[in-house]
C-alpha cells in the first residue's frame, strides 16, 4: 500500500477544498476544510504562461473570477491579480461575501507549505506534458510524495504522471476508469489498465444512473484498489455509499460529511 494511503478509512475529502461554503480551490476553503476535520484536500492544477503551478478548475477564469480568459495564458502575476472570490455567493446572487478580499487562485507550492502534512488528490487539468513535468518538481520540492494522489482524465497523462513520480499513488484516468466500471459488470477486466491504486469515480452520471454500488466497490477492493467518490453533497447519498463500503467521499460539504461520519461533535 502506497503510504497515501495509510489513513484509516472511510475519508473526508474537501472537494476544490469544500466549494460549498467557499470559494472552490482557494486558501478560504482550504483552511476552512481544515478546521473541519478533512483528511484530504481534492484539487486542480493548471501551469500558468511562466510555468507556475496554480490550484484552478476551470480551463476559463470567467465563471469564478469575472474575468474571461485562461490560466495558461496568464502569468503568475496576472493570475494573481483575479479575484476568485468574485462570484462565490450562499444566498442566490444578493451578497458576494469574499469578493474583494484578495482571494487569488493559490499556486500548488503555497498549499504545501500552508499544509505539510494534509493529503491532497491533485488532477492535472490538462494534457500538455510541461504541467506533468512541474507538477512533479512542485511535488519533489515540496516533500510531499507521501501525501498526494496525482492523476488526470487525459489517460496520457495520466501515465505521464505515473512514470515521472512512480513512488507516489495515483488514481485512474477517464479511459481507463471506464475500463474498470464496465467489467465490473460485465467481467472479466482482461485489457484494463493496472498499476494504479486508486479509482476516483462519479457517484452518478447523467443518463447513465448511479456508477458506483456495491458491485463497484467489490469489484475495485478485489483488484486491490481504493474507491473515492465524487460528487456527493446529499446526506442520504453519503450514507449510501457509507454502507457499500467506498474508502472516501468527495464533497462540497465537508460540513455536512463530518455530520454524517458522527466527527462534528455531536
Amino acid at each position: 500500500m502506497k503510504p497515501y494511503l495509510s489513513l484509516r478509512r472511510p475519508w473526508l475529502v474537501a472537494h476544490r477544498g469544500g466549494a460549498g461554503l467557499a470559494p472552490e480551490n482557494t486558501l478560504a476553503a482550504f483552511e476552512k476544510a481544515k478546521r473541519l476535520g478533512a483528511d484530504a484536500f481534492e484539487l486542480d492544477v493548471h501551469l500558468t504562461a511562466d510555468g507556475a503551478a496554480v490550484v484552478f478548475h476551470d480551463e476559463d477564469t470567467g465563471r469564478l473570477t469575472g474575468e474571461p480568459g485562461t490560466i495558461a495564458a496568464r502569468t503568475l502575476r496576472e493570475v494573481k491579480a483575479l479575484d476568485a472570490g468574485f462570484r462565490f455567493t450562499l444566498d442566490a446572487g444578493r451578497t458576494f461575501p469574499f469578493r474583494g478580499l484578495g482571494l487569488a487562485p493559490p499556486t500548488l507550492h503555497e498549499l504545501f507549505a500552508l499544509y505539510p502534512d494534509t493529503r491532497m488528490n491533485i488532477e492535472a487539468k490538462s494534457s500538455d506534458p510541461r504541467l506533468a513535468r512541474a507538477l512533479a518538481r512542485v511535488v519533489r520540492e515540496a516533500g510531499a510524495e507521501d501525501l498526494v494522489c496525482l492523476g488526470s482524465e487525459d489517460d496520457a497523462q495520466g501515465e505521464r504522471l505515473r512514470a515521472l513520480l512512480p513512488e507516489c499513488c495515483h488514481f485512474l484516468p477517464k479511459q481507463a476508469a471506464t475500463c474498470h466500471v464496465m467489467a465490473a459488470r460485465s467481467p472479466p477486466s482482461e485489457g484494463c489498465p493496472g498499476g494504479y491504486e486508486v479509482a476516483d469515480l462519479p457517484h452518478r452520471l447523467e443518463g447513465v444512473g448511479v456508477i458506483v454500488d456495491g458491485t463497484t466497490v467489490e469489484y475495485f477492493h478485489r483488484l486491490g484498489l481504493s474507491v473515492f467518490v465524487w460528487t456527493v453533497d446529499a446526506e442520504a447519498d453519503m450514507r449510501e455509499l457509507l454502507l457499500v463500503g467506498v474508502d472516501g467521499i468527495m464533497s462540497d460539504r465537508p460540513d455536512l460529511l463530518a455530520r454524517v461520519l458522527g466527527r462534528d461533535g455531536s
